[in-house]
């Protein structure tokens, strides 16, 4: 391959790896791997990646007539097009491959998060101001944990969205409905959960997403009071365009 061409294969690896971080912005994607606030970093690398494509790409008025010594170099010195192509092949899985969020089989190799959140505990105090049925699962997580008793929450509306979880600790007639908490990106994403009960919950399978109204009781799970809700009713829907929440 001679210099040019690979000096132009370079340019458009750079090209679609600018594409590919405003591709995941238009679509919404990104949200499934970094906190939202880190959004401007992902814009700054996109306009980088496409400015280095730019003075990367050879300029027509670089090329010159070349004697035989200079075309023997040029030989001589002829770069691979292999390692670039390597290259070519995580970002075109970057495109095909469907991007899908954090779901119930990460619980398996992850767990459940039911200890006070304590990093996030000058937070609570501020969640909490919300009226009962505007808070959603980490909120009521929080409210549990920084309660000095959780039975003051008893008889409270909920109105919540998240995914099925089927725990097998749980007692027939009872799910978990979940969401993943991301404070930087999806590697330090943790799972919290409220306990639903309904005569119906077998019938939703796991990772559905589903609408959970109803009122609030404490319930636990391996000794650590959590909140169950009396499920009033129970609505499948479509996975949120932003799936996580952020502490």
């Amino acid at each position: 391959m001679s210099e040019r061409t690979h000096k132009q294969l370079q340019a458009i690896i750079l090209i679609g790896l600018g594409a590919f971080l405003f591709y995941k912005i238009l679509s919404g994607t990104l949200y499934f791997y970094i906190n939202a606030r880190f959004t401007w970093l992902v814009v700054l690398g996109g306009v980088i990646l496409l400015a280095l494509a730019f003075f990367a790409w050879p300029r027509s008025g670089q090329a010159h007539t070349h004697s035989h010594d200079e075309d023997a170099h040029e030989h001589a010195h002829s770069h691979s097009a292999w390692p670039l192509l390597v290259l070519c092949v995580p970002l075109a899985l970057g495109f095909l491959v469907p991007a899908r969020p954090l779901d119930s089989s990460a619980l398996d190799t992850r767990g459940l998060t039911t200890n006070a959140l304590a990093s996030f505990g000058s937070q609570a105090a501020v969640q909490l101001d919300q009226p009962s049925d505007q808070r959603n699962v980490l909120d009521w997580v929080r409210a549990f944990n920084f309660a000095a008793d959780p039975v003051i929450y008893e008889g409270e509306a909920a109105d919540v969205v998240g995914f099925v979880y089927q725990d097998q600790r749980l007692p027939e007639g009872q799910f978990l409905v979940g969401r993943f908490a991301v404070s930087c990106c999806a590697a330090d994403a943790f799972a919290v959960g409220m306990i639903v009960q309904s005569g119906e919950a077998s019938r939703w399978q796991a990772n559905q997403w589903v609408h959970v109204s109803g009122t609030v009781q404490v319930s636990y799970l391996d000794g650590v009071p959590m909140p169950l809700i009396l499920a009033e009713s129970i609505k499948e829907v479509d996975i949120p365009p932003q799936p996580y929440l952020f502490p």
